[in-house]
């Protein structure tokens, strides 16, 4: 069964000496991608699948990306559905 959502955590800390992020999980989602990118050291399995894991990743892996927002006028958000609607008939027509 694993963890319930509500126990479900990533904790992520840096190292500044080594210039080194120490990731663990038990998110599913994050197991996965975390996979993907590192090597990862499997704390708990439920069966084949982990459900703890430990990784490293370097400085340059993390990404701290500030979410901008856009705000867009009522002009603006008419002419942008104006161009989407234009974008998807000349879609039907190919």
């Amino acid at each position: 069964m694993g963890y319930t959502r509500e126990e479900q955590e990533t904790t992520i800390v840096f190292n500044n000496a080594t210039g080194e992020w120490t990731i663990y999980s038990t998110v599913p989602k994050h197991i996965r991608k975390l996979q993907e990118i590192t090597e990862i050291l499997v704390l708990e399995r439920e069966g084949d699948r982990p459900i703890a894991v430990r990784g490293t990743l370097s400085e340059k892996q993390v990404s701290m990306k500030r979410e901008i927002q856009r705000v867009l006028t009522q002009e603006q958000k008419d002419a942008a559905a104006a161009r989407m609607a234009e974008a998807r008939a000349r879609k039907g027509d190919g």
